[in-house]
């Protein structure tokens, strides 16, 4: 079998054993797949395979002989429709490309900044954040930590801030405080606000649905998925992320001023 004819015919398409049982099948004209199979030098088994696909391609047929199948090479211009369908994927590919490429030239404009995100799951995970986010914080770039948040799910778990009415550590460390939260006992933070060395809004939980709890502390941002059985907390370090999410708050925190 001619090596240069099977590379010039892989070169249209198809991988070398394709190439060599599409010769074979022109060669030895109408056959079964183990004369074929013989003729190619390529395992009965994996020549019916291929076979079939060339079926599927166009390049072979079968016919039926008495309980025989018989496998029939197609006319060599068949082989044209492989180059006609490279040449479409070559136009899909193109057209994909321009459709990314606005996409691909914003990113390289993108600030280039080392983000840092950790996942915590469970009860003591969720714990394991609240003990160690105020650590991994600047002061010097964060005397503010800003937080939306569900009391009722917090205060669940974490006795020692339903107690204070705040969150020890952020009141030791002298980092001040705005909250946006909800909760079924209603306006219960505004009255230890001063003490607490904080600001706060309520919303009532009837029009405002707040699940969990997020904060904003720096160039920090910790989310706290807190009901059902799995909870969850995320722990993302991303200058703009929180600026972003910043954004967000004093958006949500005029809007709160209304309900108190």
């Amino acid at each position: 079998m001619d090596a240069q004819l099977i590379s010039n015919i892989e070169d249209l398409g198809l991988s070398n054993k394709e190439a060599r049982i599409y010769v074979a099948s022109l060669m030895v004209g109408p056959s079964g797949v183990q004369a074929i199979a013989d003729y190619s030098g390529i395992k009965r088994v994996t020549t019916y395979v291929i076979l079939e696909s060339l079926v599927s391609l166009g390049l072979v047929s079968q016919s039926i002989k008495g309980k025989k199948t018989l496998f029939i090479a197609e006319d060599p211009t068949n082989l044209r429709r492989l180059l006609d369908k490279r040449e479409q994927e070559v136009k899909d590919q193109k057209q994909s490309f321009e459709t990314i490429l606005p996409e691909l030239l914003s990113l390289k404009s993108l600030p280039k900044e080392s983000t840092n995100v950790k996942f915590f799951e469970g009860a003591e995970g969720i714990k394991t954040v609240m003990d160690t986010y105020l650590n991994k914080v600047n002061l010097d770039r964060a005397k503010y930590v800003y937080g939306f948040s569900n009391l009722d799910d917090v205060f669940h778990y974490f006795p020692e801030i339903k107690a204070n009415r705040a969150n020890p550590r952020r009141v030791s460390q002298n980092i001040r405080s705005r909250l946006i939260y909800t909760s079924r006992e209603g306006d219960i933070m505004r009255e230890g606000d001063k003490s607490a060395n904080r600001e706060s809004r309520y919303l009532p939980p009837d029009k405002f649905d707040m699940k969990g709890d997020f904060t904003i502390l720096g160039d920090m941002i910790v989310m706290l998925s807190l009901t059902g059985d799995h909870p969850l907390g995320v722990m993302v370090k991303s200058d703009v992320l929180a600026h972003g999410l910043k954004v967000v708050f004093d958006a949500a925190w005029e809007a709160a001023e209304k309900y108190n």
